[in-house]
């Protein structure tokens, strides 16, 4: 296969999923990674897509939600850490909490296992198994569940969430733009978002560093609204943030 032809391939593909992983990539067009990795790194000198870590992303605006798979790996250390923090400082013994479909938000599950008393209530699948595996008390949102994203969302899921309170709400996030506008591709999750907000005496969203400066469809919520924890961000960037969180010291 011909560079150009092998590269068009890449960005149709990446614009396509949102977001792929190097090996996607490889199986895509029968090459090696340090191939794929070449590529990736000539298409983001000419615009054509973003790399992140372990794979690439659309840079259309407005993308669609990403394949789960995909999303829980990439960036995956980065979001263990942040993670860490949220559940280390933000969850107290007997503390009832909202846990959102983020996958960053997933990460917290095993930090919450020793904490006394907590309950956990969310709208993801994986989050509500995770949970339980560690032990757990936990309340699943029921709704549509989308395929993309295993989250639950529609009026069902709206309606049991307008009946409870909660000490703290821990919120994913697609895009993080630069007016501080939280953003996310589906107007059925925003939604639940927005709510998750509303009802916690706290909220905080965990953001890894691939989504600031993104920018989806739909507005849920302003940093204004509740603490960010997201690594150490570039100059361009600091305003936009109450709480920024090193990773140097979160690792410490």
């Amino acid at each position: 296969m011909l560079t150009q032809e092998r590269q068009n391939l890449i960005e149709n593909y990446v614009n396509q999923h949102g977001l792929c992983q190097v090996g996607d990539l490889c199986q895509l067009t029968t090459t090696s990674e340090s191939t794929i990795r070449r590529d990736l790194n000539q298409l983001e000198e000419k615009g054509l897509l973003k790399r992140v870590h372990g794979g690439a992303q659309s840079v259309k605006k407005f993308a669609h939600d990403v394949s789960q798979h995909i999303r829980f790996s990439l960036n995956h250390e980065e979001k263990v850490l942040l993670a860490r923090y949220a559940a280390e400082h933000y969850v107290h013994e007997n503390d009832y909490i909202f846990m959102d479909a983020g996958t960053s938000v997933y990460e917290m599950v095993p930090f919450l296992a020793d904490i006394p008393g907590i309950t956990v209530v969310t709208n993801g699948l994986e989050t509500a198994l995770g949970a339980l595996n560690h032990g757990i008390n936990t309340l699943l949102l029921g709704g549509r569940v989308k395929s993309d994203t295993h989250a639950a969302v529609g009026q069902a899921a709206i309606e049991q969430l307008e009946s409870m309170n909660f000490a703290a709400s821990f919120v994913g996030t697609n895009g993080l733009d630069e007016h501080g506008k939280l953003t996310t591709p589906d107007p059925e999750e925003a939604a639940i978002k927005k709510l998750e907000i509303k009802q916690a005496q706290q909220a905080y969203v965990l953001a890894d560093i691939s989504k600031i400066g993104e920018r989806n469809f739909a507005v849920f919520a302003d940093v204004s609204q509740l603490i960010v924890i997201t690594p150490e961000l570039n100059a361009r960037h600091k305003q936009l943030l109450p709480t920024k969180i090193n990773l140097e010291e979160v690792k410490g």
